[in-house]
């Protein structure tokens, strides 16, 4: 065991479930595949999962992904799927509509009809479709690679307005379906389950600069918020000291390790990650199993 153990692998808990999030561009998608890497190479079965529309976890594996669960290719242990978020919506709507049209008279649903033509609609669809993954029992690791910081905190609220939203119906003599009271279950389920510290590492990922530390500092504050603290900050794309040949490199080094202090006295209380920038592209899962080996 190494410091990075009780935050990748389900060591004290059934499962384990980590997240990755920060600014667009740190380099959330490639650590989310490294790490879903390690950890089925170590022996769990492994889902990596996107919540994010622009995500390209394809590319990084070097091999298609869909919106359907598949096996990764050259690799045990490993799954891979991504949400495709106008799939999910028309999903979401159109259980929806089916359950409101047995129930309510035609002016009530079209204006049910226009209440989900709304960004808020595509959240919740893009929740509902990931919490179907968080709230099984197929996968000792689900690795998530989030969209960037923001979209990811709207996510993380819906659950808790959903909830308090049923509770709201309840109270007000409102019908509450089955369904609702089943979706309900789901997301306390997930609730509690991104709360659990033993099930759930929340990740932020930066360089080390000055914004992506501002940006991901604000967001834990966030999170906080939501009684979820941050357990994991990577600090990506340094320049490796024996490359570090000219005083131009030489400066940006001296100037990146400046900051990964500011990050540790920053982040107290959460593990850090230091990773490497490489002369060439993460891709391909042999060079996603060799940086594994060397970061973790």
């Amino acid at each position: 065991m190494n410091k990075f153990s009780t935050k990748l692998y389900p060591i004290d808990a059934e499962r384990k479930n980590i997240f990755f999030s920060g600014k667009g561009g740190v380099g959330k998608t490639s650590m989310a595949c490294i790490t879903a890497v390690e950890t089925a190479q170590k022996g769990y079965k492994t889902l990596l999962l996107t919540t994010d529309p622009a995500a390209h976890i394809g590319n990084v594996l070097d091999q298609p992904v869909g919106d359907k669960i598949a096996a990764v290719a050259g690799i045990d242990n490993l799954y891979a799927v991504k949400i495709d978020q106008k799939k999910a919506t028309e999903e979401y709507k159109e259980n929806i509509l089916k359950d409101a049209e047995v129930k309510f008279d035609p002016t009530t649903i079209m204006a049910m009809k226009e209440e989900l033509d709304s960004p808020c609609t595509e959240e919740m669809a893009s929740f509902q479709k990931f919490v179907e993954y968080a709230s099984g029992d197929d996968f000792q690791v689900i690795v998530i690679d989030t969209a960037p910081t923001g979209h990811t905190l709207r996510l993380l609220e819906l659950p808790m307005d959903w909830s308090k939203q049923i509770q709201l119906k309840a109270g007000a003599s409102v019908e509450v379906s089955d369904e609702d009271k089943r979706q309900k279950e789901r997301f306390d389920k997930v609730i509690n389950m991104m709360k659990d510290e033993k099930v759930t590492t929340f990740a932020f990922v930066m360089y080390p600069e000055r914004t992506p530390i501002i940006e991901a500092y604000r967001a834990s504050k966030e999170l906080e918020t939501l009684d979820i603290k941050t357990q994991l900050v990577v600090a990506n794309l340094i320049i490796p000291e024996e490359q570090a040949l000219t005083p131009f490199y030489q400066k940006r080094r001296k100037m990146q390790l400046g900051y990964i202090e500011e990050m540790k006295e920053t982040f107290k209380d959460a593990t850090l990650l230091e990773v490497p920038m490489f002369g060439e592209e993460i891709k391909g899962l042999d060079l996603l199993k060799e940086i594994a080996n060397q970061i973790f």
